[in-house]
Formats: C-alpha cells, structure tokens, sequence
C-alpha cells in the first residue's frame, strides 16, 4: 500500500468524487462550499492511498502577509482504514505549513472523535464547543 501526499493546484483533483465519498456528501451545498474553499486556498494538498483520493485539504490566509491560515479538510474512509500511514505524512506536511504560518486555526464537528484525535497528533488544542463546532488551534513550536 502506497501512501503519499503532496500539493496541488486547483485542478489538480476531482474534487467532486471526494465529496461524493466524504461524510458531507448530501450536506447542502457542501460542493459549492468545497469549491469555494479550493479557489481561496493559498494551498491545497491532496493524499492518496494506492492512486485513489483519500483525502483533500488546504490553507485560507485571511490576508497574503497574514501569519495565520485557517484549515480545511475533506475526508474519506480511506483515511480512516489507512490512518497511522496517513498520521505520519501529515505530520510531516504540518512541519512544512507551520514554517509558512505560525498560526493554523479551524473548527471540527462535535462528536468527530476521529477526527479531532486526528488533530491532536497533529498538535492541535481545542476550545469549548461553539453549536456543533469545536474551535481548534495549532501552533508553531517556536511561535
């Protein structure tokens, strides 16, 4: 089993089968909404597990000098059945993207337990649940 994660341009996946496969998939308009996250990325990566997309996330800076982005992510199971795998490289990806921003913020759904101990490896620490959000926050080490 091959896993592997990179960047990507706009194009550069269809995101629509992702969603098609995700838990959102018959939220309303959770398509238009993905593709409005894609287009205001300044970064969008997409992991793979054996050439089939797993998963697809990305970085919304509030401004182009701004040293904090919010984070984004569409899942699938295959994540889930791959997750140690898909934990290491996502480590890494974080080491990169907290050189570019000091600052990852986002939200979780409550009740995500996968998910949110997912953000935890990743370094995450979450604040009291706002309606079904939980807000969380990485930081760089040194910031």
């Amino acid at each position: 089993m091959k896993v592997e994660i990179k960047e990507i341009g706009l194009s550069g996946v269809d995101f629509l089968e992702v969603l098609n496969r995700s838990p959102v998939r018959d939220v309303k308009n959770a398509g238009r909404t993905l593709h409005e996250c894609m287009r205001i990325s300044a970064y969008i990566f997409v992991g793979k597990a054996d050439g089939q997309v797993a998963c697809i996330w990305g970085l919304i800076p509030p401004t182009l000098l701004s040293d904090q982005a919010f984070l984004w992510l569409l899942h699938t199971d295959l994540v889930h059945e791959h997750q140690f795998t898909f934990v290491r490289q996502s480590q890494r990806v974080m080491e990169t993207m907290l050189r570019r921003y000091k600052v990852i913020v986002g939200n979780c759904i409550v009740g995500e337990d996968k998910s949110i101990r997912w953000l935890k490896w990743l370094g995450a620490k979450f604040g009291d649940p706002q309606g079904n959000k939980v807000p969380f926050v990485i930081r760089a080490k040194n910031g």
